[in-house]
């Protein structure tokens, strides 16, 4: 869908934005699986990640915003070693849950991103942070000082896989959903709130009337790739919904390569 509204006035951020926990309420994440569809989903980004990871000869891996815990089951499923945490304890619970519905058995800790520490976790061969994660952080200096804990917490050469909304289209009036790769579920629409170059609001509307928001910082994906170069990172390639080709107009999220 195109965005109908022009961009909002920009006004300072509210620090309620700024404490993405409290954003991820319970009854919001109890209907999370719900938005994703797991099945739908994993049939739409097929192997990509754990053939990224295969390629980098990944196999400790580290999902440091597992949220109801989709990727980890994933790429437990695909043969990896993987360690998962969210920050929000409500997503915490939830991944709990899920690990035990598909009967995997995946290291799960309620960290900060700021708590992630290699000298009690040790070092991996890959980090992912996937969900649009790191937009929730609207500081350019704190993003920049979790990317480089993130590089910490790899080993030399090792893979961060990152990805973010598309807030270059949708910034530009091309805001896309298509239900094809992220959120799948037939359920609920997402559509866009408050929107400037500070704030972006995502609104999840549900088929009974539910209704919740997302606050997040619009991190254009130039920025991000500077930031992770400025953590230290060799930035490899970009990919759109899963293309390295891809209409930077079109794509609804961005993931990046970066290597320790």
């Amino acid at each position: 869908m195109s965005v109908s509204n022009p961009l909002s006035p920009v006004v300072p951020v509210d620090l309620n934005d700024q404490d993405y926990a409290q954003q991820y309420s319970a009854d919001f994440v109890a209907r999370w699986d719900e938005l994703i569809d797991w099945n739908k989903r994993a049939k739409g980004e097929g192997s990509f990640f754990s053939n990224q990871l295969l390629r980098a000869g990944a196999c400790r891996v580290l999902d440091v915003s597992t949220g109801t815990g989709f990727h980890a089951v994933q790429l437990r499923r695909a043969g990896f070693d993987v360690v998962a945490c969210d920050g929000s304890r409500s997503m915490f619970e939830r991944a709990k849950v899920n690990f035990a519905r598909y009967d995997v058995e995946i290291p799960l800790l309620c960290l900060d991103w700021h708590r992630l520490d290699p000298s009690m976790l040790s070092t991996f061969d890959a980090v992912v942070c996937l969900g649009s994660s790191l937009c929730h952080l609207f500081e350019h200096d704190e993003r920049v000082q979790v990317l480089k804990r993130f590089r910490s917490l790899l080993k030399p050469g090792g893979l961060l896989l990152i990805d973010q909304r598309n807030f270059q289209a949708i910034l530009s009036g091309h805001f896309c959903s298509s239900g094809r790769y992220y959120y799948c579920g037939k359920s609920a629409k997402v559509t866009l709130g408050e929107l400037n170059h500070s704030l972006c609001e995502f609104i999840y509307t549900f088929s009974d009337g539910a209704r919740y928001r997302l606050r997040v910082c619009p991190v254009m994906p130039a920025q991000l790739r500077s930031e992770l170069a400025l953590a230290g990172f060799e930035v490899g390639k970009s990919f759109g919904d899963f293309k390295h080709v891809y209409d930077p107009m079109r794509a609804d999220f961005i993931i990046h390569q970066a290597f320790a």
